[in-house]
């Protein structure tokens, strides 16, 4: 494994808990944002902690980030996604 992918599997830990307990309106409302294309992933993320109600900057700090800091649009919508299917 690389350290990549330890540390994608050991992200958004708050995230992914946050949606497993989800009800059924917070998981088909964090469809629609992930979905909505006209938001990039930030704003994503930020909706996702709103509805979820769990602190934004924690959740931030445990997604996939590039060398510079920016959020991984691919690798977030993914690990999003991913949870939202075992939910659904």
């Amino acid at each position: 494994m690389t350290t990549a992918t330890i540390e994608s599997e050991a992200t958004a830990t708050t995230l992914t808990q946050a949606i497993n307990n989800a009800n059924e309106s917070q998981v088909d409302a964090s469809w629609a944002i992930l979905k909505y294309k006209e938001i990039g992933i930030y704003r994503k993320v930020g909706c996702l902690a709103q509805l979820l109600n769990i602190d934004f900057d924690v959740v931030l700090d445990e997604l996939p980030q590039d060398e510079e800091g920016r959020i991984l649009d691919y690798k977030t919508r993914h690990l999003i996604h991913d949870a939202l299917i075992e939910v659904s």
